[in-house]
This record gives structure tokens, C-alpha cells and sequence, in this order.
């Protein structure tokens, strides 16, 4: 029977994009979050400097040996003997665990991580947010889509 509507190409293309595009959108938004890194800050604000770069604090004040590091080392990443140097920054680039088209799932679970992202009034730790949807990310997202569909429908 010939398929003159070609229905076969649209179930095949409805199936593609169920499975193809939810892993795209992950591994965009994961790559998108990584590059606070570099940016230093999240939807064009830049994160409040630490306290360690601040020469009126104790914090500044350490041993000859740590201080270029600790002058130098980017905002999110830990220079304190004992700690891993970037851990998050590279638990956040391998925080993608699963996606379906329903969700698309990344997690951290670095036990300070929340508190780095949303900040801790107890602790007096401001945000630092560095994943979370921002109008940035929603905008590169459909961009994604856009370009997806595009090339599905022109096959």
C-alpha cells in the first residue's frame, strides 16, 4: 500500500526527536553550566568575589606559598590544602544522568554544592549560582530545538 501522506517518515521522525533531541538539550544545558567557569558569573553577573582576593580580610592573609594560588585560582574553585581543586566545576561536567522526553535530569551531589548555587544566609555565603534555567540558556535551548526540527523535517 503506498503511503501517500508518508506517515512512515513522520512515526520515524517523531521517534527520532523523542530520543535524539532530549540528549542534545542535556548535553547543552551540562556544557552551558560548565562555562560559568570561564564567564565567572551566571546570566551576565558576574559572582561575588571571594574573600581570599580581598586584602582587608583575614582570609587574605596566609602562608608565602599558597598565596599566588589562592590570588589567582578562579571564584568557584577550592585552593585550600586537603580539598580537590575544581571538583565541582568538574562534578558539573559530568552531572548529566539521564534524559527522556519528558526530562532531561542533571544532578551534583557535592555535599556544598546547593549552598554554592543558592547561596546560605547562615553561613554567610552569598549565591553563586552556576546551574540553574537562566533566559540565556532557555534561549540557546530553542535555538537547539529550532535547528533540530529544521533538519528533521528536511530530510
Amino acid at each position: 500500500m503506498e503511503d501517500k501522506f508518508k506517515f512512515g517518515i513522520l512515526k520515524e521522525n517523531i521517534a527520532k526527536m523523542k530520543t535524539q533531541l532530549p540528549v542534545i538539550l542535556g548535553n547543552h544545558a551540562q556544557n552551558f553550566f560548565t562555562a560559568s567557569w570561564e564567564r565567572q558569573g551566571w546570566d551576565g553577573k558576574p559572582w561575588k568575589d571571594v574573600k581570599r582576593h580581598d586584602e582587608s580580610t583575614s582570609e587574605y592573609k596566609y602562608p608565602i606559598k599558597l598565596r599566588a594560588r589562592k590570588l589567582s585560582s578562579p571564584i568557584l574553585v577550592g585552593v585550600y590544602t586537603g580539598r580537590s581543586g575544581g571538583a565541582l566545576r568538574r562534578a558539573v561536567s559530568r552531572s548529566l544522568r539521564s534524559t527522556t522526553f519528558q526530562s532531561v535530569r542533571l544532578v551534583v551531589d557535592l555535599p556544598y554544592a546547593a549552598a554554592q548555587n543558592e547561596g546560605d544566609a547562615e553561613k554567610n555565603l552569598p549565591a553563586r549560582p552556576f546551574m540553574k534555567q537562566s533566559r540565556q540558556l532557555t534561549k540557546e535551548q530553542r535555538e537547539k530545538i529550532k535547528l533540530f526540527m529544521d533538519g528533521l523535517w528536511q530530510e
